[in-house]
C-alpha cells in the first residue's frame, strides 16, 4: 500500500473515532428518549385507567337507573364488587350472571350477606330465570308452574305444590293436595327435577293464606341426585303384564324413579327389549305404565326398564311415592314420637 492510500484510511478512521464526552452525550441522549417514552407510558395508562374507571361508574350509574336498584341493594352491590377481579368494575354484576352467581356465593361463604337479600337483588337484576338444562343457583331460579315436593320430615307424606311467579321477598308456591297446610314457621325441605336432575334447598314457612304459601329463599341449591330422574329403593308390589297375555304376573319394586325402575324377573320370563306394562298403587289410585326392558342382570333376576311416554303428572305421583315413608319407618316414628330424620337420607342408588 503506498503512502498516500495508507494516509488517505487513517484520516478516514481518525473521522469516525469519537472521543468519550462524545459517547456519553449519545447515552444521555438515549437514556432521555427512554425516560420520556417510559414516561408517556406510564401518564397514557393512568389516563386510560381513569377513563375506564369513569366510563365504568357511568354504565353502572345508567344501568343502575334503569332497574331503579334501592340504596340496600347498592350497598350490596358494592361489597360483590370486592370479590371481582377488577372491583371498579362493578357494572359486571349488572349484567353478567357468571360474575353475579361467583361472587354472591363468596358472599354467602364469608356470612357477609343473607340468601334473602341476594335472591331479592337477583330478581332486581332478571337473573331469575334459569336453562332448565342447568343446575340452578337460587330459589328464584326455579320456574313458575313448576311442580315441586314440600317435605317436614321423612315420616310424612310430602305436599305436592305448584311454584308461582318469582317475588323478592319470598318463595311462594300454591299447594296441590286437598287438605293439607305447610304451618308458618315450619322447616322445610323443598324437591324439583329439571333435565339437570333432582334438587333440593332447606326453607322456613314464612307464612300462610288458603293454599298459597310463602317460604324462604335459599341461595344454597344441593344436587340431590346426578341422574336425569331420581330413583330411591322402593320394596312394592308390581303387576306386570306382557303386551302378548292379559294375565298379569307379579313381581316387587327394587328401586324406581320418575324415569325408570328395577323389578324382579319372576321365573326369569322377560328378556332385554320386551314392552310390557306395569301396574302398581303406592296409594289409593293405580298407576299404569308401558315400559321397555333395557337390560336384565343378577343372571336375568332383575329387569331394568325405561318407562314409555310418561305423562309430567304421572310423574308427579311417583316422586310423591317415592318420598312417602314405608310402613316400617311409619311404626318407628309411632313407637318414638320425639325422633327426627332428614328425608334425604333415604338410600339411593346408582345404574
Amino acid at each position: 500500500m503506498t503512502p498516500g492510500v495508507q494516509r488517505f484510511f487513517e484520516q478516514v478512521a481518525d473521522a469516525y473515532t469519537a472521543s468519550p464526552l462524545e459517547v456519553l452525550g449519545i447515552v444521555l441522549i438515549l437514556l432521555a428518549l427512554l425516560g420520556g417514552l417510559v414516561i408517556y407510558a406510564v401518564v397514557w395508562g393512568r389516563r386510560e385507567k381513569k377513563h375506564r374507571t369513569e366510563l365504568a361508574g357511568q354504565l353502572y350509574e345508567q344501568k343502575s337507573r334503569e332497574l331503579k336498584l334501592t340504596q340496600g341493594q347498592h350497598e350490596l352491590l358494592k361489597q360483590m364488587a370486592r370479590y371481582l377481579r377488577n372491583p371498579t368494575n362493578a357494572y359486571q354484576l349488572l349484567t353478567d350472571e357468571i360474575a353475579f352467581n361467583s361472587s354472591a356465593l363468596q358472599l354467602r361463604e364469608n356470612d357477609q350477606a343473607t340468601a334473602q337479600s341476594i335472591a331479592s337483588l337477583r330478581i332486581a337484576l332478571g337473573f331469575q330465570s334459569n336453562r332448565s338444562d342447568r343446575a340452578p343457583k337460587s330459589s328464584t331460579q326455579i320456574p313458575a308452574g313448576a311442580t315441586v315436593l314440600v317435605a317436614r320430615n321423612r315420616y310424612k307424606k310430602p305436599v305436592k305444590a305448584k311454584v308461582l311467579p318469582p317475588d323478592s321477598q319470598s318463595f311462594l308456591i300454591r299447594l296441590v293436595d286437598e287438605g293439607v297446610r305447610v304451618p308458618a314457621g315450619a322447616a322445610v325441605d323443598i324437591y324439583f327435577q329439571n333435565a339437570a336432575g333432582v334438587f333440593t334447598f332447606r326453607s322456613t314457612v314464612l307464612g300462610e293464606d288458603g293454599k298459597t304459601a310463602k317460604l324462604s329463599h335459599s341461595e344454597e341449591i344441593k344436587r340431590y341426585q346426578k341422574r336425569r330422574y331420581y330413583r330411591r329403593k322402593m320394596d312394592l308390589p308390581v303387576h306386570i303384564y306382557p303386551f302378548d297375555s292379559d294375565r298379569p304376573i307379579l313381581s316387587r319394586f327394587k328401586d324406581i324413579g320418575g324415569g325408570g325402575a328395577s323389578m324382579l324377573n319372576t321365573d326369569g320370563h322377560f328378556k332385554e327389549g320386551d314392552d310390557l306394562e306395569l301396574r302398581f298403587t303406592p296409594d289409593d289410585e293405580e298407576i299404569r305404565l308401558t315400559a321397555s326392558v333395557m337390560r336384565v342382570s343378577e343372571g336375568g333376576a332383575v329387569l331394568h326398564v325405561n318407562y314409555e311416554h310418561i305423562r309430567d303428572g304421572l310423574r308427579d305421583r311417583i316422586y310423591s311415592a317415592i318420598f312417602r315413608p314405608p310402613r316400617d319407618e311409619q311404626e318407628a316414628m309411632e313407637q318414638n314420637p320425639g325422633r327426627s330424620a332428614d328425608p334425604t337420607q333415604g338410600t339411593k342408588t346408582t345404574r
